[in-house]
């Protein structure tokens, strides 16, 4: 495949770098994972916000993760292509956006979102169905939370991106394969 030029526009580096996914890149969400999904909780979720805070017609502008993010990531790094690399990657990732996610809502004073949030998208990483997809799904449901959150999400996007690509990553402390658990090394 022939690569993309940048797009002109955007506030994502990455997106300024490689230009969007096509939309069909991700594949259909879990259902474990969708926020309307009622199975989960007596209530679905979307009871739990408050009405003027959803925005339904502002769809993501995020663009998903997988797989170019984690690719750009690790090409970026000089890292190998594999599929132990991009877990690894995917549940640094995740660990992180899923911390920051429980910082929002508990900041938001909302028990209620959160005990869904926890239920839905908090578990370890390997139980969850498509675990390619989990850092997506927490952004789908971050995004879907509060319209507050949006501007906080794309600073998180540019920040982990710019962190994990600058000439002090994290990732360059490894050699060519990436361990698990990077979030828990100092």
């Amino acid at each position: 495949m022939a690569p993309r030029k940048p797009a002109d526009s955007g506030t994502d580096l990455y997106v300024k770098l490689y230009g969007r996914p096509k939309p069909s890149t991700p594949a259909a969400p879990s259902p474990r994972a969708r926020l309307d999904d009622s199975t989960s909780s007596a209530m679905p979720a979307s009871s739990y916000w408050a009405d003027g805070d959803r925005d339904p017609t502002k769809k993501r502008d995020i663009p998903h993760f997988f797989p170019y993010f984690y690719h750009s990531i690790l090409a970026r790094n000089g890292k190998p292509l594999s599929g132990q690399n991009i877990l690894a990657l995917i549940e640094y990732i995740d660990a992180k956006l899923i911390f920051q996610g429980n910082m929002w809502i508990a900041e938001i004073e909302d028990p209620r979102t959160g005990e869904v949030f926890k239920q839905r998208l908090c578990g370890p990483l390997d139980e969850y169905e498509f675990p390619e997809h989990r850092p997506d799904h927490v952004i789908d449901f971050l995004w879907a939370f509060r319209t507050t959150v949006r501007p906080g999400l794309r600073q998180f996007v540019d920040q982990t991106y710019t962190e994990l690509t600058s000439l002090d990553s994290r990732l360059l402390q490894f050699g060519s394969t990436l361990p698990f658990g990077i979030w828990h090394r100092n």
